[in-house]
């Protein structure tokens, strides 16, 4: 166990976690772009592109491309964020070949063919069509968009639909050629590999990937927050109540998920017990956090009747206004263990390992110990948490609803509570 890395020639990294007893391995390419890079004129880009990548190169069709990982028994997938894009796959540990093969042709040889861009294009507005039906879906969008208002950060990762409609693929070569070259991406696998066998496979597979030096337009984003409802005729309104966050590479990185948990991570958090399990306000009530490379949100999620808005925003805020000076011994102790459980469970998951990797090394620039990672958790106090909530509670906050109601229901009751809203 333990990782390896090595930067190839044209400047590609390669990152390797090897577990002999693992049966499966996983590996991907991750590209250090996401929607945060775009700009307005091609809003929904990365995403596009993801999705373009498995619909044919040179050599396969996009059938051949999905049977070949199929006909093995393995899964393949690729997904985008605000800071990254990335195309991985799984495979029993002896068609690791195929995996590598078939990944290093879609992200070195795709052809963008009309036919399959058009058919694409529908499948897309099909996925931005049916999270705009998902009220729990698109008020995160809807709260990306209130935080980070006229910047790239704040736009939608699918892309809006006049947007997504015009995208040629002129358009999607050019973002390729900016964003796709082998210094603004990283290999990474885990599972049963091993470094060497990799750097094998690199020399065969990863010889075609642009050389061309990559100019990252790493955009200020900042924090603004704000109101915004969507009215419409459901059973239920759902709310997010959000505040600005911490940045990846903050020091409060792991005070901030502890914090997070104890408040709303689970069935013994404080705002599931207060608010579904004494109150019976709702079905579903959680908070969450986001970083990014410059900055991060908090929220807490919910979803209601129309007449139980207020309250709920009264209760749910005074929780939160709580954590500033009354945290036990027994909940955060609690919660810590939780956290240490879950990162030992998951180094049994390779998918994950390799995603872990990849996603620690674009943001810290390396992978980190899992020894390191629970020194930090381990040096976590009572009395960070506390401040961190003092923190969090004095920035604006932000509201956004979707169904019935509107903020004019939960403004008056944050405000009440003491809490600034944008």
């Amino acid at each position: 166990m333990g990782f390896a890395r090595t930067k190839l020639d044209n400047g590609l990294e390669v990152i390797v976690e090897a577990n002999e007893s693992a049966l499966s391995t996983s590996l991907g390419f991750f590209v250090k772009t996401g929607s945060r890079d775009e700009t307005d004129e091609v809003s929904g880009i990365s995403h596009f592109l993801e999705h373009m990548a498995f619909k044919g190169t040179t050599t396969r069709t996009a059938k051949q491309i999905a049977e070949a990982i199929e006909s093995v028994g393995g899964y393949s997938n690729a997904y985008t964020s605000r800071e990254t894009t990335a195309f991985h796959a799984r495979v029993l540990k002896d068609d690791k070949n195929v995996a590598i093969d078939i990944l290093s042709d879609i992200m070195q040889n795709p052809t963008f063919l009309k036919d399959e861009l058009e058919r694409e294009r529908g499948v897309i507005l099909q996925e931005i069509s049916q999270t705009n039906d998902t009220p729990d879906d698109i008020i995160f969008d809807y709260f990306q968009k209130v935080a980070f208002p006229d910047q790239p950060m704040g736009h939608s990762i699918l892309g809006p639909t006049n947007i997504v409609s015009k995208i040629t693929s002129d358009d999607l070569r050019a973002y390729r050629d900016q964003y796709y070259n082998a210094d603004n991406m990283l290999f990474c696998a885990a599972g049963n590999i091993s470094h060497e066998e990799v750097l094998d496979y690199a020399s065969k597979y990863f010889s075609n990937f642009s050389r061309k030096k990559t100019k990252v337009h790493d955009k200020e984003y900042e924090y603004k927050g704000g109101l915004y409802s969507d009215v419409r005729d459901l059973e239920q309104s759902h709310v997010i109540i959000g505040f600005k966050g911490i940045p990846s590479l903050s020091e409060d990185y792991y005070k901030m998920a502890i914090f997070s948990s104890i408040l709303g991570g689970g069935m013994s958090s404080r705002l599931f017990q207060e608010v579904r399990e004494k109150r019976g306000l709702v079905y579903s009530v959680y908070s969450f956090t986001s970083s990014y490379k410059r900055n991060g949100l908090f929220g807490i999620y919910a979803a209601t009747s129309k007449n139980k808005l207020t309250e709920l925003a009264t209760v749910a805020t005074a929780e939160l206004l709580k954590m500033r000076d009354n945290i036990t011994e027994k909940e955060f102790n609690r919660t810590k263990t939780q956290f240490k459980a879950s990162l030992l469970m998951s180094q049994e998951n390779c998918a994950a390992v390799c995603e872990q990797i990849a996603n620690q090394t674009i943001i810290f620039g390396r992978p980190l110990r899992r020894e390191d990672i629970l020194a930090r958790i381990n040096a976590v106090t009572i009395d960070d948490i506390k401040k961190l909530a003092d923190k969090i509670v004095s920035s604006n906050v932000s509201v956004v609803t979707v169904g019935q109601g509107n903020t004019d229901l939960i403004v008056p009751a944050v405000e009440r509570n003491g809490l600034h809203v944008g």
